[in-house]
């Protein structure tokens, strides 16, 4: 991979063209190849129709034609811990269907939340959830991928001390967090939240940027390639409309900030992968 190929769009940014049958994840791949010019898809598993081996490897080889690679799997209801034990066993059962689809599809990194709807780990939580981990990466490890939680809800939001109990517990080299800026539920301060970005940017295998931030990019992303971040940069719409024109308009502008920055570091980024 070269430099040209350090962006992404997250596959959610579609979900109003989703929800209303207008992509899938077939149109979702030609959509990056032919749109945007990418060479990078990231997946998220609310695209995917089946888990079915056959209908993975029909995924993987349309990828494939169209050059793209995996950079990121994103596994919603694959969540580690849930207060309900029944929950949690249907979770299990998904995550491991995402490992499978995860391994069929190339992808590179591996997004699985915690789980924890809570603020803060419980003893019992931490317990678990950094079993759970540690038994996923082995596998992520096998398929030479990297694996870990995303700051999305709960206590994985609260801030980086909660998080970093993970990391001391797991304590395994392809546990990684995919980093999604800003998104601290603790505080309400840009400036802590930025702060918190830049502290877990060493741990972060992955990127996602919401359009609030990439309107933002020239604040919030110089400093974290100062950090020493050198993995993809992807961007991720909520809106759910007029989702073409504002996906361009968030690549456009981490593109225009991180473009630069890359060419004078001389971190030429490439496709984050783990290897033994």
């Amino acid at each position: 991979m070269n430099n040209y190929n350090n962006f992404a769009v997250m596959s959610y940014s579609f979900h109003g063209l989703l929800s209303a049958g207008a992509m899938d994840v077939f149109g979702y791949m030609e959509t990056m190849r032919y749109r945007y010019n990418l060479q990078t898809a990231d997946i998220w598993n609310g695209f995917l129709e089946s888990y079915d081996d056959h209908y993975l490897k029909l995924v993987r080889q349309n990828s494939d034609e169209r050059g793209l690679t995996v950079v990121n799997l994103c596994c919603d209801y694959a969540n580690l811990w849930d207060n309900d034990k029944e929950e949690r066993d249907k979770c299990e059962k998904v995550a491991w269907d995402c490992l499978r689809a995860a391994e069929i599809l190339g992808a590179k990194t591996i997004r699985m939340d915690a789980g924890v709807r809570e603020m803060n780990f419980s003893d019992e939580q931490l317990e678990h959830v950094v079993g759970k981990y540690r038994k996923y990466c082995a596998r992520a490890k096998e398929i030479g991928a990297k694996l870990g939680p995303e700051n999305h809800w709960g206590a994985s939001t609260h801030s980086p001390g909660e998080l970093k109990k993970l990391f001391d517990g797991v304590n395994m080299d392809n546990f990684g967090l995919l980093l999604h800026l800003g998104n601290w539920q603790s505080t309400d301060d840009e400036a802590v939240k930025d702060k918190y970005d830049q502290e877990m940017i060493d741990k972060a295998f992955h990127i996602h940027i919401n359009y609030e931030h990439c309107v933002d990019a020239d604040r919030v992303l110089p400093p974290l390639v100062k950090n020493g971040y050198s993995g993809c940069w992807t961007v991720e719409s909520h809106k759910g409309v007029n989702e073409y024109n504002n996906v361009a308009f968030q690549l456009a502008q981490i593109k225009r900030v991180i473009s630069p920055l890359i060419y004078e570091t001389k971190k030429i980024v490439t496709i984050p992968e783990y290897k033994d």
